[in-house]
């Protein structure tokens, strides 16, 4: 019933469907499309994005740009932490063996990264629409449930 309602308040704000949304930070249609991107990239520009976006953003933070940071957020505390039991397995590949070459070396996602994710989620979980669409959904417990893991393995990077 949850997601229904959401679904509704999220198509009448953005005019268009959304297929997919649960409290996993994969499970929407914004994250699912941002980890396709995020196969195909090199270097972590495509992973930093996001995050950069979130921290830099001054007015409202919207729904897609949160879901994407939230999304990068878990890849980062994958990768330091070298649990990927909590994102896609094909991320877990792209970590393992794509994460891309530059200038004839692989990227490496350190602590530095991890603060920066840890930034955006904190501020995402302190006023954001997709905050408030959970909160408004009557499921937000669960969502910050799982922010707070994911804030917990930020912080122990």
């Amino acid at each position: 019933m949850f997601a229904l309602r959401l679904r509704k308040v999220l198509c009448t704000q953005r005019r268009d469907l959304v297929g997919a949304w649960s409290e996993d930070n994969f499970g929407n249609d914004d994250a699912g499309d941002w980890v396709f991107e995020l196969e195909k990239s090199k270097g972590l520009d495509v992973l930093m994005n996001p995050i950069n976006r979130v921290l830099s953003e001054e007015a409202y933070l919207e729904s897609p740009d949160c879901a994407e940071a939230l999304a990068a957020a878990e890849v980062i505390a994958a990768s330091v932490s070298g649990d990927t039991s909590f994102i896609p397995k094909e991320l877990g590949v792209w970590l393992e063996k794509k994460q891309g070459v530059l200038f004839g070396k692989r990227p490496q996602i350190d602590a530095t990264h991890a603060m920066k994710a840890l930034a955006a989620v904190k501020k995402i979980l302190a006023g954001s629409e997709l905050q408030e669409l959970w909160e408004e959904g009557g499921e937000n417990g669960t969502w910050r449930a799982v922010q707070n893991k994911l804030i917990s393995r930020l912080e122990n990077a």
